[in-house]
Parts: C-alpha cells; structure tokens; sequence
C-alpha cells in the first residue's frame, strides 16, 4: 500500500472534520444528463466502472498510521458504481441526498451513480474535495470519454503524492522564507472584507445566485473607443473578473479597500497537461484598492500585479499564513472568488457532443459569499452562494450581477474613472 502525506491545504480541509461521526462535509457533487435515445444506463455504468478499476487515483482514501493521517491510493479499497432505477420527479426530490458528506475511512474519494429513469440517464459523481478539485474531476471525465470512444485507458501515476511531498519538503527552504515574508508584510492586519449580517451560528439553508454575461453584450463593447481588443479581453479575462468582484464587494461593504480570498489554478481551458491530477489549487488572499478616483486601466493594473504577485508566494500556504499572523479560527473565513476555465467540471464530450454539469449544492452551509465566474460557451456565469445565516437571497443577487455588470463595463473606455463607472450603470439602473 502506497502512503503518501498531506499538503496543507488538505491538513486544513481535514480539520473541518465532525470528529464524532468521521464525515467531512467537502462535496463537489456534479451530474451530467444523458438523452435515452443515445446511451444506456448498462453501457455508461460499464465504462465507469472501467476507469474506476484502472485508475487508481479513485482509490484515494485516508488512513492513520501511528496516530499520523495520511494519504492512500490502495486499490484493495473497493470502488463501485452505483445504480438506481426512479423516475424523474423521484431524481430531482432526492438529489441533494447524492452530495451527502463522506467518511473518511471508510470510502474511496469518488462515489460514481447512475441514475436510470423515464427522461435520461443521469450520472452524479460525488468528489471528496480533498482529493479532487475541478482538473482532476474534469480528468476523469475525460477518462471516461475514452473508454465510450474506445480508447485504451492507462493508469494516471501517482502525480498528485510527487506534488504533496515536494510541498512538504520545501517548507523551510529559501524560496519558501522569501514567501513568507513577502506574504506577511503585504496582508499584516489582514482582515477579510464581509457585507454579512453578525451570527454566532453561521450554519443555514444555502442560497444560490446565478447572472449570466452572454456574449452577444461582450462583443457589443468591442465597437466603442478606448475598449479593449477582443484578443485583450481573452488575455485579461481573469484579471477583469476579479477587479469587477473587488469593486462590487467594497461597494456592498461601503469601503475602497477590499481583501478576499482566491484560488489559482493557473488554467482556463480544455487541454490538460498530461498526468496534471489532483488537490494542487492554491488559496491566495488579494488586497484591492477599488478607488474611484483611479481609471480602469490602473485598476487592472494594480488587480494584475496583485495576482501575479500572490502567484509568486504560493509556496507558502494559506493555512501557514494563518498561523504566522496569529489570525483566530473565527477570523479565517471571508469572501472568495475564483474564476474557472470552461473545462473544468463543465461538460462531458460524447461523439461530438457536449453535455453540460449541473452542481449539486449541499442544502446546508456555513460559507461566507463565494464566487466562481465560469467561462462558458453561452457566456460567463457569475455564481455566488453562501448560508442564508449570514446573507440574505437579495444580498446574493445583487453581489452576482454588479461583477457581472462591472466585469463589462472594465472592458470599455479605459481612461474612465472607477467611480465615474459605477455612478454611469447606477444612473442607468434608475431608468
């Protein structure tokens, strides 16, 4: 049995552990429909359970070795695709019960079900979050696709134990002392930016908002003078989303200056590198100066050099900066945005087909507002969700749609100023 430790961003994930029940609650529950007239529950589940059985990474499991908690990918650990027969209506009364949290010795890291009913077929896969972010799921998708169009499938390797254990071998070394004073003189008295209402008990139903940006308005804004290119809009479409979040979060706090947490991936499209698998996100924290007084282009500028010079520290974990700025448990949560390529999680291809993911959310939570801007085919999704202890349905709403609606306004005039911006769409809203 292969043993591996580890990173800190999974010890962190760990800790959220409810201890008494062995469950941990970090779920990427996704599902995919599939029209009856092409596929068969019979023929999914068999090519499913293919690369459950020869991919051993959707073996990983936790085990404690002396006391220590580590990592294993031992494929004595079974793993079964489940099947169910119900109707439609019975799919969409029960799903939330697919996204329920794992054991975490007690199960593999991926749970794989096929729903047959009268409609389609439905597949939901179940992703321990501690194993699996949206590359590694999005490759086992592609694992999948594989062994449908009968291509020969190889075991992925153990890349994701090379990762965790260079990690860990590098705290200490001067790379990772370099980062850690660069982080710590940079977010010394860091406070994360909230518009939440005070609760001692942050758990709730979870609220959803969802605003899409189709593209037919991104190419509209192409046509105006001083708006960026449309090859510039694809370079900086990153770095345009989080400045636009930066903005709509500092107004619905009523400050200028805005820190909250992102993610790097460093990927926004199909192609993956080959054996690129695993927990590799880093958490990074930004600090915004969303000045009105500034134009758009120096916002972008100082949002980019913010990014880029996180990018450079991600060396040192979040958990570790945690603890060296002496920051409380209770104080270590906030807002988070991330933007995700259009191949993360988003679509299964099938014969020149792609059928889109649906997230299922788990119908309680304790999150802060978090943000994932999608790049999809139809346009970007500006999607937040978070408990409805801390926010209101309106508050949620109104964070999706002025990133979405600022994240276009930035691609125009680029000697506008910030506040001119916001007062401009404030004054066209009132119409």
């Amino acid at each position: 049995m292969e043993l591996y430790p580890l990173n800190a961003t999974q010890e962190d994930m760990l800790s959220e552990t409810d201890w008494e029940t062995m469950e941990n609650g970090y779920v990427v529950c996704a599902y995919y429909e599939l029209p009856l007239q092409y596929f068969t529950a019979e023929k999914i589940a068999a090519a499913y359970q293919e690369v459950l059985d020869k991919l051993h990474y959707c073996h990983a499991h936790l085990v404690q070795v002396e006391g220590k908690w580590m990592i294993s990918e031992d494929t004595d650990m079974p793993n079964t695709v489940n099947r169910y027969q119900m109707t439609y209506e019975e799919w969409e009364a029960r799903k939330q019960e697919f996204a329920k949290p794992f054991k975490i010795l007690e199960e593999p890291g991926i749970r794989v079900n096929i729903i047959d009913t009268e409609k389609c077929i439905v597949i939901c896969c179940a992703h321990f979050h501690l194993f699996f972010d949206g590359i590694s799921i999005i490759g086992i998708c592609r694992a999948f696709e594989d062994v449908m169009h009968g291509v020969p499938l190889e075991d992925q390797g153990d890349i994701c134990a090379e990762w965790n254990e260079q990690e860990i071998a590098s705290y200490g070394s001067d790379a990772y002392e370099r980062a850690k004073t660069a982080t710590l003189e940079k977010l010394k008295g860091l406070r994360y930016t909230d518009f939440c209402r005070q609760t001692d008990n942050p758990w709730g139903r979870t609220l959803c908002s969802i605003y899409l940006l189709d593209y037919s308005r991104l190419k509209a804004i192409r046509l105006k003078a001083n708006a960026l290119s449309e090859e510039q809009q694809k370079k900086m479409m990153p770095t345009i989303c989080v400045a636009a979040y930066a903005m709509a979060l500092g107004q619905m706090a009523g400050t200028t200056a805005v820190c909250f947490m992102t993610t790097y991936h460093g990927r926004t499209d199909k192609q993956l590198t080959h054996k690129v698998f695993g927990n590799f996100i880093k958490s990074m924290s930004l600090r915004i100066n969303t000045d009105p007084e500034q134009s758009v282009a120096q916002l972008l500028a100082q949002t980019r050099t913010a990014l880029f010079g996180m990018m450079r520290t991600i060396g040192y974990p979040w958990s570790h900066m945690m603890r060296d700025l002496g920051i409380p448990q209770e104080e270590q949560t906030g807002t988070e945005m991330n933007v995700s390529g259009s191949g993360i999680y988003e679509y299964i291809d099938l014969f020149g087909v792609d059928y889109p993911c649906y997230r299922i959310e788990a119908p309680e939570s304790a999150k802060h507002a978090f943000m994932v801007v999608q790049i999809r085919e139809e346009g970007l999704t500006f999607n937040v969700e978070g408990s409805d202890a801390l926010y209101t349905k309106e508050q949620l709403d109104e964070l999706a749609r002025l990133s979405g609606e600022y994240t276009l306004l930035l691609m125009g005039n680029q000697s506008a100023k910030v506040g001119d911006l916001i007062l401009s769409y404030a004054g066209l809203r009132r119409r």
